[in-house]
């Protein structure tokens, strides 16, 4: 997998590009991996499609479940997953209606995505802590940022902005760290052509560990140095949030449901994404969904719902993008993001 690939700040999309999105996006879309389960009663149902902000796997366990468990069509709903990748944009998609619901990878690309003037709103996250982080091999010397200095990084280049602010936040000059792209391949760091590579915690872990790496790896995660991000992070339209009400508390509350299956069921979760996609390594697989479980509760969930965001987290991500000049505007939280129907949907306090 490549996740750490996925974008993190979107390139601006006007209104009237907005506007133009709907037919040719939907068609962009007919060749994409899809994941659906058509129920007896179909014709009762309300047809969805969820885009994801990657390629399908385990990341989406929740959904895949939901749709396997028929959560969704519990409530009502007939869910089709459509993956994401390098060619597709879960924004653009969602802005253009080929999709009614998203699945971010970051907050920050939704920040971005209002700073340009598109009418989106988070309403839910998957993960708690953003597994964002920067890895290194234990014999570099790496403890802290600091230790950065004089150091090569590799990194994927919609990625810098999350590097030019640990630096800005920890005072290290941009002209003291080397910096070298690199995609989603972690032999960079293995062969020492780099010091540190950034990825995914999540996944990364059992990729090091493949290769007899992992007891010799170090990393620092992007939330431990104060850099703090959602991860798959659910959105729509403002104009769904005030029109389908209804509809997004029935979504929300059927996820929750399966992410608290994925969540107690990992091995059977991970059979399950398996028989519904191709090209992924069950063993890789298992052992992500293992590591992302601890990343979707945290004390707010405990207290309010999983699913629940803080808008502090959206408050000082918002001013740190307009530090880094990552966003033309600020923009309020409440514009962003809301909580309502984590409220709404009654998910559980875990």
């Amino acid at each position: 997998m490549k996740r750490d690939q996925v974008s993190l700040v979107t390139p601006a999309l006007s209104r009237r590009a907005f506007l133009r999105l709907g037919g040719a996006t939907a068609l962009a879309m007919a060749g994409g991996r899809l994941a659906r389960v058509l129920p007896a009663s179909a014709q009762s149902l309300t047809s969805v499609s969820t885009q994801l902000g990657w390629l399908a796997s385990v990341a989406a366990a929740g959904d895949f479940v939901a749709i396997e468990k028929g959560y969704y069509r519990d409530v009502g709903i007939d869910v089709r997953i459509q993956p994401g990748g390098p060619a597709i944009d879960p924004i653009q998609n969602v802005a253009s209606g080929a999709a009614v619901f998203g699945n971010a990878a970051s907050n920050g690309i939704l920040v971005n995505a209002r700073a340009q003037g598109l009418p989106l709103r988070a309403f839910g996250t998957v993960l708690q802590r953003h597994p964002f982080a920067f890895f290194y091999l234990q014999e570099s010397g790496i403890r802290t940022p600091r230790d950065f200095e004089g150091k090569t990084i590799g990194i994927q280049p919609t990625a810098r902005p999350l590097l030019q602010a640990v630096l800005k936040r920890h005072q290290i000059a941009e002209d003291r760290v080397r910096v070298v792209f690199v995609g989603g391949d972690i032999s960079p760091l293995l062969v020492k052509r780099v010091d540190v590579i950034t990825g995914w915690v999540v996944d990364r872990l059992p990729q090091f560990e493949n290769q007899g790496f992992g007891g010799s790896i170090r990393y620092l995660r992007l939330w431990d140095l104060g850099i703090r991000m959602y991860a798959y992070v659910y959105f729509t339209t403002d104009q769904v949030l005030r029109d389908r009400r209804d509809l997004v508390t029935r979504f929300l509350g059927a996820s929750a449901k399966g992410w608290m299956y994925a969540r107690e069921q990992p091995a059977e979760a991970a059979d399950i994404v398996i028989r519904r996609t191709t090209g992924l390594d069950r063993s890789i697989e298992f052992r992500t969904l293992q590591n992302q479980i601890p990343y979707m509760t945290s004390i707010a969930t405990k207290q309010r719902g999983w699913g629940y965001m803080e808008p502090k987290v959206w408050g000082d991500l918002i001013e740190t993008y307009r530090a880094l000049d990552q966003i033309p505007k600020a923009v309020a939280v409440d514009e962003v993001a809301t909580n309502e129907f984590v409220e709404l949907a009654k998910t559980p306090k875990v």
